[in-house]
């Protein structure tokens, strides 16, 4: 396990703690016009938390206005980087990710490249099983390593190529061969795990489609 090179800290109140500000090298804030949060409040609330519409005008103009104007508004001075148009603005996105990424480069932040170089023309351990390759597993690969695959066939076939994962690796557990009486009163010989508990370790960084696959 090693530390992201980049961490990302959001919130409406991300810049009240002067602490957290200390600790922040790029500060940005995500600006977005007052018609359209109010656009996205009323769809929102009405579609989908089933509130009418005087309901959640009242709501709007008493408090949530209100306290946009009094608390998060002040706080844009706080800011390294105001982008206007929220995630619209691309021109805004791409200029932040050459920043980073080039304050990553000055800094020597080179982590993955040190990792993946490491252990060139040495064996793999003992302790690390590869899954076989199969057509199968070269189509999926190539659907998930395609920039252009949709983002919904991405999540497909990622969750598709980790159950094989999964059931490679239980395939990896120990068994013991076991004899049942079927109803017709056959026996028949069979496998059973010789494991009484399992216990399966889900590292959310990239991990998260292996929750479902490993139920």
């Amino acid at each position: 396990m090693y530390g992201a090179n980049v961490i990302i800290f959001e919130g409406i109140m991300a810049f009240y703690n002067s602490d957290v500000l200390k600790m922040l090298d790029m500060k940005v804030f995500v600006d977005t016009d007052a018609d359209i949060r109010l656009a996205r409040r009323l769809k929102r609330d009405i579609s989908q938390r089933g509130r009418d519409l005087q309901g959640v005008l009242k709501q709007y103009c008493n408090m949530v206005k209100p306290s946009f104007s009094h608390y998060i508004a002040p706080s844009m001075i706080h800011a390294d980087i105001i982008v206007p148009r929220g995630g619209d603005n691309t021109v805004a996105i791409e200029l932040i990710v050459r920043h980073v990424h080039k304050q990553l480069q000055a800094r020597g932040f080179k982590l993955r490249e040190t990792l993946a170089m490491s252990y060139v023309g040495q064996p793999l351990p003992s302790s690390i099983h590869l899954l076989p390759s199969t057509p199968q597993t070269q189509g999926l690969h190539t659907f998930i390593r395609n920039k252009d695959t949709p983002k919904d066939e991405f999540i497909f076939y990622s969750k598709r190529l980790i159950r094989l994962v999964i059931e490679f690796a239980l395939s990896l557990l120990p068994f013991k061969d076991v004899i049942v009486d079927t109803p017709q009163c056959v026996p028949y010989s069979g496998k059973r795990c010789a494991s009484d508990k399992i216990c399966g370790v889900s590292i959310l960084r990239a991990g998260e489609t292996m929750e479902t696959s490993s139920l």
